[in-house]
C-alpha cells in the first residue's frame, strides 16, 4: 500500500502517545515496571513522540513524489493542516513547559536543522485509531493548564493520521 513509511511513523507516534498514558498511570494500581512511570518516562516519551510526529509530513511528502496529482493535493492539505490550532501550538517550537502534579519539567528539541532518521516498515502497516475522546493525563502544558498534555497529543496525531489516510485514498 502507498504511504507506507508515513503510515509507519503514524504508529511510531502512537507508540509514544501510548507510553506518555502509561508513564501517567498511578504506580500502585499497576504491575508496571517503575522505569516507565513518572515524570523522567514521561518527558521522554513525549520527546519522542513529538520527534515521530515531526517527521511525519516530511516522510509523506518524500513518498508522493511520484504519485499523480500528489504534490497539488499536498499543497493544499499542508497548507490547511498548518492552519488548525494544533499544528500552530506544536508547531516548529523548541521548547514546551510541563506542569506535573509534582512540579514543573522543560522538553527541549533540536531545530529542524537535524537529520531526520528512517525507519523502512517491516511489513504492511495501517493507520492506528487514535483514543483522542477521552481525557487521561494528569500533566499539562504551561500555556494550557485546562488541557491535559496527552489529550492535545491524541488530537494533534489524529489530524496527521487523518492527512496520512487522505495520501493513501488519493493513490489508490
Amino acid at each position: 500500500m502507498p504511504f507506507e513509511a508515513s503510515a509507519d511513523k503514524v504508529e511510531e507516534a502512537h507508540h509514544f502517545l501510548l507510553l506518555m498514558r502509561v508513564a501517567e498511570l498511578p504506580p500502585e494500581e499497576s504491575d508496571i515496571p517503575e522505569r516507565l512511570q513518572g515524570e523522567p518516562a514521561f518527558r521522554f516519551s513525549f520527546s519522542a513522540f513529538l520527534s515521530a510526529t515531526r517527521t511525519i509530513l516530511y516522510l509523506l511528502q518524500e513518498e508522493g513524489n511520484n504519485q499523480a496529482g500528489f504534490t497539488r493535493w499536498y499543497v493544499t492539505a499542508r497548507e490547511r493542516w498548518l492552519k488548525t490550532e494544533l499544528a500552530q501550538f506544536f508547531g516548529d517550537r523548541r521548547q514546551f513547559r510541563l506542569v506535573f502534579p509534582t512540579g514543573v519539567g522543560d522538553v527541549m528539541l533540536p531545530p529542524n536543522t537535524a537529520s531526520r532518521t528512517r525507519v523502512e516498515p517491516v511489513g504492511p502497516t495501517t493507520v492506528p485509531i487514535i483514543d483522542a475522546g477521552r481525557p487521561y493525563g494528569q500533566v499539562r502544558f504551561w500555556e494550557r493548564p485546562g488541557e491535559a498534555v496527552t489529550d492535545l497529543c491524541a488530537q494533534y496525531l489524529q489530524e496527521l493520521a487523518t492527512v496520512v489516510e487522505h495520501a493513501r485514498q488519493l493513490a489508490s
